[in-house]
């Protein structure tokens, strides 16, 4: 009876989802973009313009902005999901020359700025989008901070041995460093690897919360 009711609303999702790409399409057959729904997270939908933000433009600063159109859009979902989370309590709001500078940041990386109005505009994409991506982007990278600050310290022998299995990550003037030498690096990369593996645990979890479907 659960699998029934589950199949019933996954039908009733792609037929909205149908729905709505009728309408986003309807009369753009002179338009140089056509978009589509490529995911909905309870029903909010993940664009194919959205997927292509990502990777043309690097907006997403939580997860590589590369790989298959599958990949980024999982990053996407993930985004939302931390999104419904960050609304959930007070998390400050990055200040406007922050956003700014992350977007001026995101022009450096093409040729010139005519470059990158050409790629956001092959994207579909808006000053006021990108602002939004932007900003949205920034309140998540303050709430996963915020949240997953502390993790346990780890002992001179976990130290050690991640310095041992990671040596190539620390080099100077082409010289590998010593465990004395980089022990406070050690000691940063191996929170912050906790850190990210406490974080995508709490993803997954979210996960199961809601109904993510991806349309073919």
């Amino acid at each position: 009876m659960l699998g029934a009711t589950r199949h019933l609303r996954q039908l009733y999702q792609r037929a909205f989802c149908m729905l709505i790409f009728l309408v986003l399409t309807a009369g753009s057959v002179k338009q140089d973009i056509i978009d589509k729904v490529v995911a909905t997270v309870d029903r909010q939908l993940i664009m194919l313009s959205d997927v292509r933000a990502v990777t043309e433009l690097g907006v997403l600063a939580m997860g590589s902005n590369e790989g298959s159109e599958s990949q980024v859009t999982s990053r996407l979902i993930n985004s939302i999901l931390i999104l419904v989370e960050v609304d959930r309590f007070l998390v400050s709001e990055p200040p406007q020359p922050v956003i700014q500078r992350r977007i001026d940041e995101l022009k450096e990386h093409h040729s010139t700025v005519k470059s990158f109005e050409t790629a956001w505009k092959s994207v579909g994409m808006t000053e006021e989008r990108l602002y939004r991506l932007v900003r949205n982007d920034l309140r998540i990278d303050i709430y996963l901070r915020q949240r997953f600050t502390s993790t346990a310290e780890p002992t001179n022998a976990e130290l050690v041995q991640y310095h041992k299995e990671n040596q190539h990550q620390y080099v100077h003037n082409g010289s590998r460093l010593s465990f004395n030498d980089a022990r406070e690096l050690v000691r940063d990369d191996l929170l912050e690897e906790r850190r990210q593996v406490i974080i995508q645990n709490w993803i997954a979890r979210l996960h199961e919360s809601v109904e993510i479907v991806y349309v073919p």
